[in-house]
């Protein structure tokens, strides 16, 4: 009766165990698995947004300015005009050559000092105007110029005592002096001064004026820097 008893707890021992070992295997974490781990996947990053703004760099600032020029353009000065431009159609000159009934010098105070533009800008006894001989006398002084034209106007630029001129002719090329403009000598303040004469009915080609002075009635060198002529060709 023992051996019996054994064997039924032997076996009843078996079945527990094995009861055991099965339900071990249901219920999950318990006992041993023999699959490999699942490793669990790497989070990914988020992408970028499409447009994300791209930070452009400023361009590179000079420190320094740049340099300045090294010289200041000059601004051309216009040349001396006694008087307006002439009107359209009508030729406007200086005299070339020069004579005189008397000079004060061959060269300076000379009658080729009354040719050209004007060069004496003040009022002044300078050489670079024409004076005759004496300062009390009756004188003339005539320039000529290049082209021969029917005159409209002559500009006579006095640069010391002016005001002694008494006439004013012009030559024609026949040599015959026409007597344009006429006045009483005596002193006056303008000084220096333009004595402009309109000239009309000459209606002849001229190219030599003659400016006549009467010095006598209280002169003192009335003298002549430059002569314009304005006329028709």
């Amino acid at each position: 009766m023992m051996r019996t008893k054994n064997r039924n707890q032997v076996l009843l021992f078996a079945a527990v165990t094995l009861l055991f070992v099965v339900s071990a295997c249901a219920v999950p974490g318990l006992g041993v698995s023999t699959s490999p781990p699942v490793e669990a996947p790497s989070p990914t990053p988020p992408a970028a947004p499409a447009d994300t703004p791209v930070v452009v760099e400023p361009a590179a600032t000079p420190t320094e300015p740049p340099p300045m020029p090294t010289e200041t353009p000059q601004e051309a000065q216009p040349a001396a005009t006694p008087t307006e431009p002439p009107a359209a159609g009508l030729l406007r000159q200086w005299a070339i050559g020069a004579i005189a009934s008397s000079e004060y010098g061959s060269d300076d105070y000379s009658a080729r000092q009354a040719t050209g533009a004007p060069d004496t800008m003040e009022c002044d006894d300078l050489q670079t105007a024409w004076a005759s001989e004496t300062s009390d006398g009756v004188d003339w002084l005539e320039v000529s110029f290049a082209t021969a034209v029917v005159p409209t106007e002559i500009n006579i630029r006095e640069t010391y005592s002016p005001g002694f001129i008494n006439r004013v002719e012009v030559k024609d090329q026949m040599g015959l002096y026409h007597t344009v403009w006429e006045g009483t000598p005596g002193a006056v303040e303008e000084c220096p001064r333009v004595l402009s004469v309109p000239v009309s009915g000459v209606n002849v080609l001229i190219n030599v004026v003659r400016i006549n002075l009467d010095q006598s009635n209280g002169g003192w060198w009335n003298e002549i820097d430059a002569v314009d002529l304005v006329g028709h060709e």
